[in-house]
């Protein structure tokens, strides 16, 4: 799942879920629409921040190496 799914899942808007995190609203944004990829430590506070398990969220950069992984095919 995504981030946005897990966020909508847990009934927080972006910037809900940067206060819980203790992050911007435009860093959330930028994670939602893979501009950036966050570090370890910030996956876990949102993954804890959306109550999700980190490894069941797609992030950004696992997600365009499965991509490109799967064009290489």
């Amino acid at each position: 799942m995504l981030l946005r799914e897990a966020r909508d899942r847990a009934g927080l808007t972006r910037e809900a879920l940067a206060r819980r995190a203790g992050v911007s609203s435009r860093q959330i944004y930028d994670i939602e629409h893979a501009l950036c990829s966050p570090r370890r430590a910030t996956r876990t506070v949102l993954a804890v921040a959306v109550g999700v398990p980190r490894d069941q969220i797609a992030w950004p950069a696992s997600t365009a190496r499965d991509a490109a992984a799967r064009r290489a095919a």
